[in-house]
């Protein structure tokens, strides 16, 4: 029998996953948390095989001082809190994110598995058991936007419009900021700056800082 720990903040999800785990026959839900900080603590207390957790669970906090582990208890920072202090336990994330930046990173956290949210009932009792014997698995759609970003950055590039492109290159020279850009081409601020984001989503990056690098890639530096 595989033990596993569901967490998410929606009732309605953790409900679904015990129900379509559970009628397996070869897997029991041993625990379920509500958020990161529920998640920590129950695995002090209760063992498994295997950990499914939603990527995106927020929980509001009181004032500035938080603790440590509600600091820790979303996104990324948990991510990296499970696969340093759990790392024996494989992760599955069970996410609405398409953003393959951020699904990269996922993997790179230790995560050995990533299943969509949209087709979790077909999706997470394949997962469980593919990350219990120590395989990867990432849901067939999730799959295919990684291998369409697995392209060359020239064509991937193609799916740019040339306004696009064109503020991409300009903030990538690192000289300009968003300002600037709109004053050259004539542009609005709010313009330049919505082009600038829906380039970035479509390259798959996430922190200004990296533009530069992928515009030299392209021979644009």
């Amino acid at each position: 029998m595989i033990r596993v720990i569901v967490a998410d903040d929606h009732p309605v999800v953790l409900v679904g996953v015990r129900t379509v785990l559970e009628r397996q026959g070869d897997i029991k839900v041993v625990g379920e948390a509500c958020n990161g900080r529920e998640l920590i603590d129950l695995l002090k207390r209760q063992p498994c095989d295997v950990i499914i957790t939603d990527y995106s669970m927020p929980e509001e906090t009181p004032d500035d001082h938080a603790s440590t582990s509600q600091r820790h208890s979303d996104g990324l920072p948990l991510m990296a809190l499970l696969g340093s202090r759990y790392a024996q336990i494989p992760v599955i994330v069970l996410t609405m994110l398409n953003n393959v930046a951020v699904l990269r990173a996922l993997r790179e956290k230790g995560m050995r598995g990533l299943a969509y949210k949209k087709s979790f009932a077909t999706d997470l009792p394949n997962a469980v058991r593919a990350v219990k014997r120590g395989d990867l698995y990432v849901s067939p759609s999730l799959r295919d936007r990684f291998e369409r970003r697995e392209r060359s950055p020239a064509v991937i590039a193609k799916e740019l419009s040339p306004c696009e492109l064109e503020v991409l290159r300009l903030y990538g020279l690192g000289q300009l900021t968003v300002t600037q850009i709109a004053e050259r081409l004539h542009r609005s601020i709010k313009t330049v700056s919505t082009q600038k984001r829906s380039g970035m989503k479509k390259l798959g990056i996430l922190h200004d800082s990296a533009i530069g690098e992928y515009m030299e890639k392209l021979g644009f530096r």
